[in-house]
């Protein structure tokens, strides 16, 4: 639910910001990988991949940890920017991390407010060995979010959609986020410096800790510079890792 709001109110900011009349941003959830939408030239080509990502919670020992604040610790695991980065140089594609958190809106949050039954089967869709599960998931959020079974729950709904449009978005190429990874290996991945870390901590993620504030760029500069400067300079930046 978290992750299809913020995906709209995305496409709200695009619109409303880009003033590129010859791109075209392309809906890519479809194919359920790891890109979200993806930039189009006026000649159809494909310009760069984006995926959003959404955190809600804040580490709260991110200053003992990684020396960062809470409020400006955005945590990424390093698998998945290892396969940006990959997928990038074999595609010759940049591909770009969006951003977006509202501290305290977690997926328990959000679920304490959906409807009894519509939980009960996303339950029984992930503990029974059937196909399609994320099919059945993305049908409980369309439908939950069309047609809220209340007026409580779509007061909710609006009041989440108004917290993802009000907070920092901010943009992270996969070429920055490797060189940054590289730069603070064991500073930031702080798992690398905790013994047994994959036997204490089961199914945790490897994960590498930003500064939101030093390491990554609002996301309303990144449209200034598509906008006023143009695709080139803009590709040109996430390719060196700039961006």
């Amino acid at each position: 639910m978290i992750g299809s709001l913020a995906e709209r109110v995305f496409e709200e900011i695009y619109r409303a910001a880009s003033g590129t009349g010859d791109l075209e941003l392309r809906d890519d959830r479809t194919g359920r990988g790891d890109t979200d939408y993806l930039l189009l030239n006026g000649r159809g080509r494909q310009v760069f991949r984006i995926n959003i990502k959404f955190h809600g919670s804040l580490f709260q020992k991110a200053r003992e940890m990684v020396g960062l604040e809470p409020e400006d610790c955005f945590a990424l695991a390093t698998y998945k920017i290892h396969s940006a980065l990959q997928k990038q140089e074999k595609e010759h594609l940049p591909y770009v991390f969006l951003i977006v958190g509202v501290p305290g809106l977690t997926g328990t949050v959000v679920g304490a407010h959906l409807p009894e039954d519509l939980v009960h089967l996303s339950a029984i869709s992930q503990e029974t060995p059937i196909a399609g599960k994320r099919a059945i998931e993305d049908q409980i959020v369309a439908r939950t979010a069309a047609a809220p079974a209340s007026f409580a729950a779509e007061r909710v709904i609006t009041e989440y959609t108004e917290g993802i449009r009000q907070a920092r978005w901010f943009v992270l190429s996969a070429r920055r986020a490797d060189n940054l990874l590289r730069h603070h290996l064991f500073h930031r991945v702080y798992a690398l410096r905790v013994r047994g870390f994959s036997r204490n901590y089961r199914n945790a993620e490897l994960d590498m800790h930003f500064s939101l504030a030093q390491d990554l760029l609002p996301l309303a500069e990144f449209l200034r510079v598509l906008r006023e400067e143009g695709l080139p300079s803009l590709l040109g930046r996430l390719e060196r890792g700039t961006f």
